[in-house]
Formats: structure tokens, sequence, C-alpha cells
């Protein structure tokens, strides 16, 4: 899960739960309309305090490792697709949902062998260039429904609904 981290203490909240529920790895990614950045000092300590919620999260849930905790990338880098991941971008105006998406129910539209990557922009979403971009990168855009969500609960359901497609979640 790609996402860009709200402000407080939201991301930790984001955090725990992702890494409760088995993602492998939590990118914090910029977007445009980021309205939390580090950097320097920040950074480190941000990593340090992030990295010891995902080590108490992954003891909580009986995981047996922690998952990858990258910090720094761009919203529109994280859709750029490595390793053979199908690349999501949550968006409350994409015409489909994703679970439509990852169940492939078209050929264009079928996750990759190498798994999924969510991307989640903060409040407010990317911006049209971002998404522009991202579906040139080859991202598919996709709902999580009607109602508009907060980015850690959009982050953490889109997680469990593609953990749950790819049978991780039972």
């Amino acid at each position: 899960v790609a996402l860009a981290p709200p402000k407080g203490d939201r991301l930790v909240w984001a955090v725990q739960k992702l890494v409760e529920l088995g993602t492998d790895a939590i990118l914090l990614v910029r977007a445009d309309r980021s309205v939390r950045e580090w950097e320097g000092e920040r950074e480190v300590r941000a990593r340090e305090r992030l990295s010891g919620v995902a080590r108490e999260a992954a003891m909580q849930s009986h995981r047996a490792f922690l998952p990858e905790l990258w910090l720094g990338r761009t919203a529109v880098d994280a859709c750029r697709a490595d390793g053979g991941s199908a690349v999501v971008v949550l968006d409350g105006s994409a015409s489909e949902g994703l679970l439509a998406v990852l169940a492939g129910r078209t050929a264009s539209t079928a996750p990759a062998a190498g798994g999924v990557r969510l991307i989640v922009g903060p409040e407010g979403g990317l911006t049209d260039a971002e998404l522009r971009e991202a579906r040139s990168g080859g991202a598919r855009l996709a709902s999580l429904g009607p109602t508009v969500l907060r980015a850690e609960t959009a982050a953490v359901a889109g997680a469990a609904v593609a953990l749950a497609a790819v049978g991780r979640l039972s």
C-alpha cells in the first residue's frame, strides 16, 4: 500500500492496521495535495517511530515478518509497477470498483502475478495531473464505493479487499 500520510495519529492507526492485515509493504508517498512531509532529521525520527509501531503491530498479530516501510517517494513514482505488481489507484470518481478490477472481469484489469500495489492519495485525492500520469504509467483506477473515505480508512479497506482478492484473507 502506498499512502500519502494523513496528519495526526491517523497515520499511526493506518500503519498498525495495515500491518495487522498482513500487507507486505507500506510506502509513504508525497502528492501534490499532501499535508505531511518529512525531511532530514524529521524523516529519521518518523521512520524510527513508524518502524516501532509496525514492529508492535506485527508482534500483536503474530506476523512472521515485518513489512517493508518506505518514506519519500512521490505518488506518481509509486504508480510505476515494479516486480510485476498490478498498480491500482483508489479514486472516488473511478467508474469501476476495486473488487471488480481485482477480480479481473476483463483481461485488461486482471492483476499481475506479482501482486497488487494500491495507491491512496491524500485528503482530496490525487490531482487530475497525477491521475493522468498514473494511468499513462499503466495504473488502473478503482473506487471503494459511493461514500468518501478518509485516506487512512481507504488504505485499510482497500488493503483488506486486495488481500481477500488474492487469497491472503479467508
